[in-house]
């Protein structure tokens, strides 16, 4: 039997334990780690280790007591880290070596190389935390600051004149991992989320997607639907062409590729990109799109095999919606279930576990569900959406609707 250590516990990483019981007919161990107890995958374990899965020492000296076989995540960058070092250090398969996974999840060594190999990307300089401020002079306003390494949108900020610059940039490096932080300039235009598949060398696109984002949150970037197809003029040649550059430049081979871009005015920007799936159940949108499981085909790939895909178009129109809420406490979902049976959502999907306190809705972990609608006009997808904001609900302890329906009105 495989003992296969599982970083970090959402609904994604779930799905992931899902498939290697599969995989392995159930004949297989799957210990959960996370630094925090009460998460969504943690029914889907045979065992759990509360373990913060960025703890590499910690995590190594685990899984050399467990002798495990594997060590595997899905959907997130910063567990990657601890995935490739563990796994270097006692000789086990993994599809990305330190030095790729750092150049990756990184955003210093990242834009570096981009630069050199002509990847289109924003004007930008980096900053460390005790460091002056460097000379931002050749940068126009509005400026964007980001952590160079941190999980989902946090410590993301616009930055639309110099007053702003200096705590917003104390607070981007206040959620770095490693306390530095990159300055780059504000691109206008739309932000496509292109999901592709490394066969080989060969980088083959499996969706192509827009995140459009919360309105009321000016100076931050949280998404809140994934809509196919793109509501903006844009080459999917182009896309393909920058995807392979990326694969070519930095030797990706076999592996899951998510790339953020910005399109507008006929130029393309590449934001960053990572060699994984995109979170957010994205695994499930782009099975739904392109007829392309893949969850299957990474658990394929990370046990040594080379799956072939093949994506072909299965919807004219879809849309991923994340929910939001207004504070308090998150205890149930209300209609769900019954919009699922009538047609009106096609599925959906919880992030939050009964109990957990909502505060805000700034950044991707504030998701308290998602549900997809899709069809075959944009009109019918933006008539399901309708129905199911009217009916849908968010309970909290006083069984009062903390949805945000607003959101998406």
């Amino acid at each position: 039997m495989k003992k296969i250590f599982i970083l970090a516990g959402g609904n994604d990483q779930a799905a992931l334990m899902e498939e290697l019981r599969r995989y392995f007919n159930n004949d297989v161990e799957l210990i959960l780690l996370d630094m925090v107890k009460n998460v969504k995958a943690l029914s889907y374990a045979d065992r759990f280790l509360q373990i913060s899965t960025m703890d590499r020492e910690a995590v190594l000296k685990a899984a050399q007591e467990e002798k495990i076989d594997y060590i595997l995540t899905a959907c997130g960058d910063q567990p990657l880290s601890t995935m490739a070092y563990v796994s270097a250090q006692m000789g086990l398969p993994c599809y990305l070596s330190e030095e790729e996974v750092r150049d990756l999840t990184n955003k210093i060594f990242m834009k570096k190389k981009m630069v050199e190999n002509g990847i289109p990307t924003a004007k930008h300089v980096y900053v460390e935390e005790g460091d002056e401020l460097p000379d931002i002079s050749g940068l126009t306003y509005p400026l964007i600051v980001k952590p160079v390494d941190s999980n989902g949108s946090k410590g993301v900020k616009k930055v639309m004149e110099e007053t702003e610059l200096l705590p917003l940039l104390k607070e981007a490096l206040h959620y770095s991992i490693s306390k530095n932080a990159i300055i780059e300039e504000f691109k206008e235009g739309t932000e496509l989320s292109v999901d592709v598949y490394v066969e080989g060398k060969t980088a083959k696109l499996l969706s192509v997607t827009t995140s459009n984002k919360i309105k009321e949150n000016k100076d931050s970037f949280t998404i809140l639907q994934s809509e196919y197809p793109p509501r903006v003029d844009y080459s999917e040649v182009r896309v393909w062409e920058i995807a392979q550059q990326i694969t070519d430049v930095f030797g990706l081979k076999d592996t899951p590729l998510l790339v953020q871009m910005i399109v507008g005015n006929g130029q393309y920007n590449v934001v960053e990109f990572s060699a994984r799936m995109g979170g957010g159940s994205k695994y499930h949108l782009i099975n739904v799109l392109s007829g392309i499981d893949i969850m299957k085909v990474y658990v394929e790939m990370v046990m040594g095999k080379k799956p072939h895909v093949e994506p072909h178009k299965q919807w004219n129109n879809a849309l991923m919606n994340y929910v939001y809420c207004y504070p308090g406490t998150f205890v149930e979902l209300k209609n769900f279930e019954e919009l699922k049976e009538e047609g009106i959502i096609y599925s959906y999907f919880t992030y939050k576990m009964p109990g957990a306190m909502v505060e805000k809705s700034n950044t991707s972990s504030d998701r308290v569900a998602g549900f997809l609608v899709v069809g075959n006009s944009e009109d019918e997808v933006k008539e399901k959406l309708h129905k199911a904001n009217k009916m849908l609900q968010v309970l909290n302890l006083e069984k009062k609707d903390i949805m945000r329906h607003d959101f998406y009105k």
